[in-house]
């Protein structure tokens, strides 16, 4: 099926000038001028991404998630045109479509594939939303997917770079704005890309308004709208950043409050019955995680026996997976290694999947060349003794184990483990950056 014309090719260099301007009055606000060019640089990688994933997807797989999305985003715009009334087709959950559309005068075509879930139902109407501002241009509104995904990822790059003191902004910069997978994977229509953006708005947000103490409404109300957004979205990803939020505050409170005891106790409480409320509102999520994980093996285990998918190179075999806090506990090391650190470049049968295999190999050379210079224990003492280091490494285990139980393609593995991408080069950095500091003060005492 076509969704790129010439239409959309006239529509794209209008459209590229006007987000470029954007970016450049933004960039105006930082007096650095290496830091305005990784804005630009990141802001250039990432339309470039969303370009070349919209023509890979268009003629090379000639399918995917995207056009889903795009042909249910058509859907709701016919329901508009057909019934007249907007706010129902925003604001009806993916139950209401199923009893609304039927009784539509006029509209014949069938329910699309994907919008009885919720998730898919608001990435339809984000795109559905913006097809009024392109004109229905379905490589526009990609573009405006990246766009969103760049700024958050621009938020999180300068909280990190505060964290770090400025000390590697241009190795920060290389990380967080212009990881190739997270350029591709990660600026096209599809949910990674509104993931992406929300946890770095998020991120930035929390540091702004926790640690910074910097109270507006802007901002919080952001922080709400774009945290619920991503529960909608995935789940998992919005609860497994809520703990690691938790327990790196956790840090936080006891190296700022470990002098004075009543402000510690005080706080201690506060945080623990917060991280209790969380976990009893979390369980129903991750409930569920559990279930769809399950679901997933008994699918896959299926279509491997029916369809000998094994030996499809971008497929890898799993051991019965056993989902109990017993099972999860004993498998998790090696879902985080799977996560992380595969495919290995002989299992790379395809192009696309040899970058990413590579990408895998140099994140797991950097985890080796960083143990290297900081020693075993030195390594975990600076882990554990960063509020942002230790926040960076729980949200790269839970999801690590998240999708290393759960998916059997490496294809999909790529694209979810993205947000793990810049926290984990962060965790890395961090650590190395504190260890030299450290050695450096070692040799003047």
């Amino acid at each position: 099926m076509q969704f790129i014309d010439v239409y959309d090719y006239l529509l794209l260099p209008l459209y590229l000038f006007a987000f470029y301007f954007i970016v450049v009055i933004k960039s105006r606000k930082f007096g650095h001028e290496a830091i305005r060019q990784y804005m630009i640089i990141g802001f250039f990688l990432h339309m470039l991404g969303s370009f070349m994933y919209c023509m890979v997807i268009q003629y090379y797989y000639g399918f995917g998630d995207s056009f889903g999305f795009y042909l249910g985003s058509n859907f709701i715009r016919d329901v508009i045109d057909k019934t007249g009334d907007p706010i129902n087709a925003f604001f009806t959950s993916s139950a209401g479509y199923e009893k609304w559309y039927p009784a539509i005068p006029g509209l014949d075509q069938p329910l699309p594939t994907g919008i009885d879930v919720d998730s898919n139902l608001t990435v339809m109407k984000i795109s559905a939303l913006l097809s009024y501002v392109t004109f229905n241009s379905y490589l526009i509104i990609s573009m405006f997917f990246g766009l969103f995904s760049v700024a958050g990822l621009w938020k999180l790059y300068k909280t990190m770079n505060e964290v770090l003191q400025k000390k590697a902004p241009g190795l920060l910069a290389i990380f967080i704005l212009c990881a190739p997978s997270v350029c591709f994977w990660g600026s096209g229509l599809i949910k990674d890309s509104i993931c992406l953006g929300c946890i770095g708005f998020i991120v930035h947000y929390c540091h702004n308004i926790l640690v910074k103490k910097r109270l507006r409404i802007k901002e919080i109300v952001l922080l709400a709208l774009l945290s619920y957004l991503l529960f909608i979205i995935k789940p998992y990803l919005g609860a497994s950043l809520g703990v690691a939020f938790i327990l790196g505050y956790v840090i936080y409170i006891i190296k700022r409050y470990r002098k004075d005891f009543i402000k510690l106790a005080a706080v201690g409480i506060m945080l623990i019955a917060a991280g209790i409320a969380l976990m009893v509102v979390l369980s129903s999520t991750l409930d569920s995680i559990i279930n769809d994980s399950k679901d997933n093996i008994e699918t896959f285990k299926e279509a491997y026996q029916t369809e000998d998918e094994f030996n499809d190179v971008s497929s890898f075999a799993t051991a019965n997976v056993d989902i109990s806090i017993e099972g999860i506990l004993l498998q998790s090391p090696l879902a985080v290694f799977t996560t992380l650190y595969r495919p290995f470049p002989w299992e790379s049968g395809k192009l696309v999947m040899f970058f990413s295999a590579l990408e895998s190999l140099l994140m797991l050379m950097m985890l080796i060349y960083v143990l290297a210079k900081c020693h075993f224990w030195r390594f975990f003492r600076l882990l554990i003794s960063d509020p942002y280091c230790f926040l960076a490494f729980v949200f790269v285990m839970i999801m690590g184990v998240i999708v290393g139980l759960s998916t059997f393609n490496f294809g999909t593995m790529v694209r979810y483990r993205l947000p793990m991408l810049p926290f984990y080069c962060f965790m890395l950095l961090s650590i190395y950056i504190r260890n030299k500091a450290w050695e450096q003060k070692n040799l003047k005492d």
